[in-house]
């Protein structure tokens, strides 16, 4: 997922490169133009940055769940308050799981977003949670959450 996201992004990069070109050779204001350039290159540098990370991006453990990069210290079994196991893209990894935290564990984390291609992001509605997108993971969200539920009794009433 990483890879198509570097490959989206130098493909837009070469866009913007295009259309500054253009730009130049018609003697046009390059404001906008150069812009579109420099959040071309901002992306592509991001995305390339994320495309060599191999650091682990989760780990299920007995103290909790670990996710360097987005909490500071494991998240309690305690402090999560509901699991569910979504679908996603089949061919783009599928899968996603949403995990549901207690609000002041919720305000402490650092969440992605989606349209970056970070793989922890935060969960829209009301609840406080996240989603791990299992598109760029190398084990699918059921292995994961079959993983959780070993260390996080099911359901809590």
């Amino acid at each position: 997922m990483a890879g198509l996201n570097l490959l989206f992004a130098s493909g837009v990069f070469g866009l913007a490169v295009a259309v500054t070109w253009q730009a130049w050779k018609q003697g046009e204001t390059l404001g906008a133009a150069l812009l579109f350039l420099g959040i071309a290159a901002f992306w592509g540098v991001l995305m390339g940055q994320q495309f060599r990370d191999d650091a682990p991006k989760i780990t299920v453990g007995k103290d909790g769940l670990e996710m360097p990069g987005v909490a500071d210290a494991p998240i309690g079994w305690d402090k999560i308050e509901e699991l569910a196991l979504g679908t996603g893209i089949r061919a783009l990894g599928g899968g996603r799981l949403d995990i549901y935290v207690d609000p002041e564990t919720y305000s402490k984390l650092k969440l992605g977003s989606r349209w970056m291609g970070d793989l922890i992001v935060r969960r829209p509605g009301t609840k406080p949670g996240f989603t791990i997108l299992g598109a760029g993971l190398d084990t699918k969200p059921r292995v994961i959450f079959d993983a959780v539920r070993r260390h996080w009794p099911l359901p809590r009433e």
